[in-house]
Order: structure tokens, then sequence, then C-alpha cells
């Protein structure tokens, strides 16, 4: 994508004014602060923003405009061309200078294949991501943000130089340290507005939606059933719901802003609404948007931005997330900061369906491994096609692209209430989104390897047989999707089961764990000593426990879990071990002199100590305990007040490392005067 030049011009970093003091990398840091949530790191990225903030700006030497994030502005100078490159850039800097209105900043250039000069400001938030919540030198940090929750630590710089010296320092200890890059919404062929939103006469406004017959999908869907509320991420510039695609559709009440740091989700910018008038125009009222904005006015934002409102996203446990973001970068391979958080989205079966990208200024499409997040192989990237079924001229290709979908004059919601025609990538992905929608509509927990086949056995061939670097694996035509049912029902998502506590209660021993996301059944197993594993139980997923009554007193047990569903299991649950004990029976208590009570209860042979237990409440609230030892068999209490007393008693049991508590025995209650 880039060839080199000269070296002069390869190392050229542009720094202006440089009003303050570059310190030694090794000086006090600010303090730290623990940040827990995503209202904590939206804050961050709000107080923190620049308006100033650009992705990149493109120069073509000799004239006296720039590129500036695909907007052409007008300069005060002439970028000289009479000399050397390098030196034009040298003497460009007062114009850059002045084109920016920056007091100090850090600039890389580049030359592209067009010979223009590409210029970034790779520390322009003044912001590094750690991905490790143990970093002990922050190199100058003014500000400390350590998310354990993540494992990763946010640090704020003074200015761009501090920050690009401190990323030299912190990239050479930990392989996952980042500027927190910023990026835009994919560029998209916005038309003018339309007074008419142009119905294809088949009940949707996109020819894209007819084309893969998701319009045949929405008019059935209740008939047959369908009607699960299926709920899509839209991680975007918000949404207008003034537009009459939206009209009956829910927005759901935890849409959030992450930008401004509020729920505020109105879109100023209009791809937002765009792409979710596609999925909305193309699937049922049972489809509820979730809408994140995650950029400014202009339609910036950045990858801790986008982290946070992915990681939003799963924990909310959307259906599918729609990702028209990103950024192109000749070393976009290398980076790796979201791939943690769609790994997470990928194990809990929510696939990403992310714009492979559009070429730059009306450009012909580069290869998507340049394009991150879509060259990630657990996002789905979606390159695009024209109203002839080819590739769009200006859609990304390359081994990556998984599925093609209808891109090229989408008529979709207008953000100022009307429609428009909008040709790009972003408005491909979408289109998958929604058949996504469907497939998880019909079975819930269908993994993201689920889905994807599913989408291969409804896909068109439309370039070479079989995958292909234009269409991926074709277009999905689903229109007999009802019909046909899902073919891979084998591809669900079962989270491996965790097993909380194995104890012992009046009647058994209980096991007792956390449920499995898509489990319709658990398997108990249980081994006794060092005997072979056996099934014992098999228990509904209403239920989390099983207590095991066919246990002997003195005898170990181990147990270990795992979820079922439709012929598939998750995989098993840790091992835990417990003997079994019964509960003391002969258990008595009487009061004492000087107002003290004395229990007591027959010994145990299998015993390592006792507990006794004893409050003023029948539910033990603000209880006392007193161990006993395994040599005596009572207990005389110290002096108590004039009320009411419940007691009860347990002993435990301990060999090769494995201790046990017995249920504990009938309460005991005594009035003490």
């Amino acid at each position: 994508m880039w060839k080199k030049i000269t070296a002069v011009t390869m190392i050229c970093i542009l720094c202006v004014f440089f009003s303050f003091r570059i310190t030694d990398a090794a000086e006090v840091s600010g303090t730290k602060q623990d940040v827990t949530d995503y209202k904590q790191i939206s804050a961050l990225i709000s107080d923190t923003w620049d308006d100033d903030y650009f992705e990149k700006m493109v120069i073509t030497p000799g004239t006296d405009t720039m590129e500036k994030d695909g907007e052409q502005e007008q300069v005060s100078d002439t970028f000289d061309v009479s000399s050397s490159k390098a030196k034009s850039i040298t003497k460009s800097e007062d114009v850059l200078d002045n084109y920016l209105d920056k007091q100090d900043g850090v600039y890389e250039v580049k030359e592209n294949t067009d010979g223009d000069l590409e210029v970034t400001a790779p520390y322009q938030t003044k912001r590094l991501i750690v991905e490790s919540d143990q970093v002990k030198d922050t190199c100058g940090a003014s500000e400390v943000y350590v998310n354990e929750m993540d494992h990763e630590t946010i640090l704020q710089y003074d200015s761009e130089e501090k920050t690009e010296e401190a990323f030299q320092q912190l990239s050479r200890i930990y392989s996952s340290c980042y500027p927190d890059k910023v990026v835009s919404v994919e560029e998209s062929t916005m038309g003018l507005p339309l007074s008419q939103g142009g119905e294809n006469g088949q009940g949707t406004y996109s020819w894209g939606s007819a084309y893969m017959g998701l319009n045949e999908l929405k008019k059935q869907a209740a008939s047959n059933g369908y009607t699960r509320r299926v709920t899509v991420a839209v991680v975007d510039t918000g949404i207008n719901t003034s537009n009459v695609l939206f009209a009956g559709r829910k927005v759901s009440s935890q849409s959030y802003n992450f930008f401004g740091n509020n729920r505020n989700v109105k879109d100023t910018y209009g791809h937002g609404t765009h792409v979710s008038g596609i999925i909305a125009d193309a699937t049922p009222a049972n489809v509820e948007l979730l809408v994140l904005r995650v950029s400014n006015n202009e339609g910036k934002s950045s990858l801790l931005t986008i982290k946070t409102a992915l990681q939003y996203a799963v924990s909310k446990n959307a259906d599918v997330v729609n990702l028209s973001m990103g950024f192109i970068d000749v070393n976009a391979s290398l980076y790796d900061y979201l791939d943690s958080t769609i790994d997470k989205a990928y194990n809990r079966g929510i696939p990403i369906c992310c714009a492979a990208g559009n070429g730059e200024g009306g450009s012909k499409g580069v290869d998507v491994r340049y394009c991150y997040p879509a060259c990630y192989s657990k996002t789905i990237a979606v390159s695009a096609i024209n109203y002839s079924r080819r590739l769009a001229y200006y859609s990304n290709r390359g081994s990556a692209i998984d599925f093609t979908a209808p891109g090229s004059d989408i008529v979709s919601a207008y953000y100022k209430g009307n429609f428009a025609k909008s040709s790009g990538t972003s408005m491909a992905a979408p289109h998958i989104t929604a058949a996504i929608a469907y497939l998880k509509m019909m079975q819930s927990n269908l993994s993201v390897d689920g889905i994807y086949r599913e989408l291969k056995l409804y896909c068109g061939d439309l370039g070479s047989k079989g995958k292909d670097s234009y269409y991926g694996w074709g277009c999905p035509i689903m229109t007999n999707l009802f019909q046909r049912g899902i073919s891979h029902k084998r591809y669900i998502v079962i989270f491996r089961t965790t097993l909380k506590s194995v104890s012992n209660v009046k009647k058994g021993i209980k096991v007792s764990w956390k449920k499995a996301y898509g489990a319709d059944s658990y398997y108990v197993y249980r081994r006794k000593n060092k005997g072979s594993w056996k099934k014992v139980a098999v228990v509904s997923s209403s239920k989390d426990f099983y207590i095991d009554k066919k246990v002997k007193q003195g005898k170990k047990y181990s147990y270990k879990v795992r979820a079922y569903n439709g012929g598939v299991f998750g995989g098993f649950s840790s091992v835990k071990k417990a003997y079994f004990l019964k509960p003391l029976k002969e258990v008595k208590v009487r009061r004492n002199t000087k107002r003290k009570a004395k229990v007591f209860w027959k010994k145990r042979t299998y015993t390592t100590t006792y507990q006794v237990q004893y409050a003023t409440n029948a539910r033990f609230k603000k209880a006392k305990k007193v161990s006993v030892s395994r040599k005596n068999g009572s207990l005389i209490t110290k002096q108590l007040k004039k009320k009411v007393y419940y007691f009860r008693v347990r002993y435990s049991y301990k060999k090769a490392g494995v201790k046990s508590w017995s249920g504990w025995s009938e309460i005991r209650k005594i009035r003490i005067r």
C-alpha cells in the first residue's frame, strides 16, 4: 500500500511550538484512579476530547489545498514542490502550523502510491492504553486510570511529545501498548436527501433487502411464530427516530452515548441513522435497536470509545453487533486492541459485522487486511455490491472478506427526517446484520460458527467458485429460511458450567453451580473415592443445584457438572470434593449459672473440630461462632443477656487436603433469665 520515499521524509515528524517541557520518563506520575464501569471511561473520553482531532490529512504537493478526513480545505500558502519532497515538507511546516491551529503536536508523514503526502497525528489524544493493570512506571502520566476488570491501564499525558516518549518506553516493556487512535465513521457517499422514501413495492425501501429476501422474512416472521425479541447493537453515530422507518420500533432504554457520557443518542451526523434504518427496514418490530453512539458531531471516535461500547454490548447480551467503523492503515494487521473484546463476543455467540471499508477519496478499494477491525478473523467482514450484483468499485476486497451484500444506492433514513441514498460498505454490513437477526430469532443460542455456516448455505456465488477475494462466500439469499429452518443446530453456544460449591446438607451433599448460557439441562457426574465417574442426575435448566442423597457417612465424593442443549454438551466444570457428614442429632442446651448456657452433644468419630453458633434470632443474623476441640463434647458460653437464644452445632473432617463441614444440627433454643 505504501512505497518507500527518502529516509528524511520517512522519519519526518513535524513538531510545532514546543510550549511544554519534555520531562524525564521517570517523573512522578499522577494519582491512580480505579475505573470500574463504562460511565467512568465515557467521562474520561468526553472530558479530554478535542474537536481538532483528525484521522488523516492528504497533501498534494504544488497545491494550496489539503484534504482532512475527506473534506477539502484551502490553506494560506502553496506546498512548494520546486525542490525535493523532503524539502517541500520542511518549507510547508509553517503552513501546517497555521492550518492545524495547535500549540504543540507530533505528526507523521508518509507518501502514498499517488505521490500525495499523508499526515497523521498518532498521539493527538495524549492517551496511551496498556493491556495490563500492573503498570509500575507510567512514564510521567498526569492521570492514571486502572481498569482491573479488563486488565488495562489508561494513561493521560500533558502533551503529545510526552505521550510519544512514554510510548517508546512502554512499548518495549508491554507488547500490547497503544496510542488511543482517532477513528472515523467508515466513509460513505451520501446522496442528496430524498423527499420520498422510494419504497420498491416489495415492502422495503432498500433494494438490497428485497434482493436478499429479507422483505419476505419480515412479512412471514410473526405468522411462523418467530416473535422472540432480538437485540441488534448499532455502534455508530446515533439515531434520529423521527423517520417513518422507526415507527413502532423499540430503541432500547439501555442505549448509550459513550462520547457524551449520557443517554442522549440523537444523531447529528447522519451515518448511524442511515445504518439503523437499513436494519429496521429489513426486519420486523421484534428486532430491537441498542443504539451505542461513539462519535462526535463530525463522526470521529477513538479505539477506547469503540472498545467500551463493544464491551457494553456484550454485557447487555446483544444478539448481533453492527460496526461500520474502523481505520485503514498499512499496519492494521498489527493492531489487536479490540481483539480481546471481540473474542469475548465470539465466545458468547455474538457476531460482529464489520464494513470492509471503502477506498479513500472515491478511489478503488484496497485489501481489507489494511482495515481494522474488519481484518480480524473473528469479525464478519462484508464487502459491497452494486445493483448489477458486481463488486462496487469503492469496496475493499481481499482474502479476509467473508460475505458481500448490497451497498450502492441504498435508500434509508436521513437523520433530518426524510430519506437519502447512500453508498458504501457501511450500507452492506447492516444487510448481513439483519440476516443474522433472523437466525437469532429462530435459535437464540446459535454460535458465531453456526451463524457463519448458515449464511454460507444461503449464499449465491457471485465470483469464482467458492470463497473469493471480492465476494467472500457470496451474498446470502434468505427467502426460504423459515421453510428450510436452521441446518446446523449443533453449533450453539454453551458456556462451561462453573461449579460454585459442594456442601453437606441435612439429607445429603448439595452440588451448586452457576447457570451456563444456552443450557436446557445439566448433567451431574460423581466419583466415589477413586472410582470411575458416573452420571447421577440430569437437572432442568431452571435449577442450579442438585442434592445427592445416595451417600454414606465418612465417604469421599467428587463432583463435576456440564451443560447440555440439543445433543451438544458444554465443557466440564472444575471438580469439587466433599466427605459426607451427617448432621449431629443429640444436641442439647440448658441454662447454667450466672446467665450462661451449656451446649453438649454426642461426639462423632469423623471429626476434626466442632463449631457452635448462637444468636438471638432464628436466622442467626450477627451470630457468634465458637470452635471446640474434637476431644470435647460440650461448650459453656460467656455471660449472656436476658433474652431467648438459638443454638446449633456442626463438625468438620479433613483428610488428604479435603475439608468438609457437616450440615447444621437442628436448632435448640433457651431463654436466659
